[in-house]
């Protein structure tokens, strides 16, 4: 019979091409420049905090989900449960961005929001934007286009009161 040796840190896993990798970092760090981090070293720090050792396992959907998932977490602890909701991320995304946040560098996501100061963690608070209110169908009103409004008022005027009350010529 015949036997098969292996070195034990050989790996029989098939590897992840190497442009999955870069197009998983590439969409990660597209996703936190959205955050206002342009420097390298805090990209590099984000991706590798949101991938961790899975980093060859993540397809760039998964890796972005899992971004969202983790800086969602952040921004409702940082925000507090008044803001929670469907647009925690939009909106937090830009509390974010105009208390300049990304100046903190990488490491502001990486903490846990209980270790920041309370003045900055307030200033974000207060800097979360107002949300609109929902879009609720209704009929528009008829509008009267006048292409001269003083004509129309001299008409108005000097047409007589017995005539079509109510009725206007420019219609």
């Amino acid at each position: 019979m015949d036997s098969v040796t292996t070195h034990p840190f050989i790996s029989f896993a098939p590897a992840m091409p190497q442009e999955a990798r870069a197009d998983t970092r590439a969409a990660l760090e597209s996703f936190f420049q959205d955050f206002g981090f342009t420097g390298r070293n805090d990209l590099e720090k984000l991706a590798g905090w949101v991938l961790g050792t899975r980093e060859l396992s993540l397809s760039p959907e998964a890796a972005l989900a899992l971004a969202r998932w983790r800086v969602e977490g952040w921004l409702a602890e940082v925000l507090g449960p008044a803001h929670v909701g469907p647009s925690l991320m939009v909106r937090g995304r830009a509390a974010f961005v105009l208390v300049g946040g990304a100046r903190w560098g990488a490491d502001v996501l990486m903490r846990a929001p209980s270790s920041l100061p309370e003045a900055w963690r307030r200033a974000v608070c207060e800097a979360v934007p107002m949300s609109a209110p929902a879009e609720v169908p209704c009929q528009m009103r008829e509008q009267v286009l006048v292409l001269n409004p003083f004509m129309d008022m001299l008409r108005r005027w000097l047409r007589p009161a017995a005539g079509q009350a109510g009725v206007s010529p420019s219609r």
